[in-house]
């Protein structure tokens, strides 16, 4: 992420099968959200110090999300699609949004 310059990151985390964010925050540095929140003795093994976020991923229409949307992005699951997505603030301005491949 550091080398790409990605603020978060979307993928499908193998212990779990969950789609997750992963993004720059707390006290390691890097934090993880899941759809469906994790301990850690569930995920795939890891070895960057992470917190996990013990909320749940909120259901939302892409309007609502862009309602919601803070300074950087949020992850949400798509209530049309019942799919994770991210909604994002892109350099341009614009919003972009993002969805797991199937």
């Amino acid at each position: 992420m550091d080398l790409l310059d990605y603020v978060f990151h979307l993928f499908t985390e193998k212990g779990t099968a969950f789609a997750g964010v992963l993004y720059g925050a707390g006290p390691t540095g890097y934090r993880l959200a899941l759809v469906i929140p994790a301990s850690p003795d569930q995920l795939a093994p890891f070895q960057v110090p992470l917190t996990i976020s013990p909320q749940p991923v909120p259901c939302l229409t892409v309007e609502q999300a862009t309602g919601r949307l803070g300074l950087l992005f949020l992850f949400f699951i798509d209530a049309a699609q019942g799919r994770a997505s991210v909604l994002y603030h892109r350099y341009d301005g614009h919003y972009g949004l993002i969805t797991p491949a199937s």
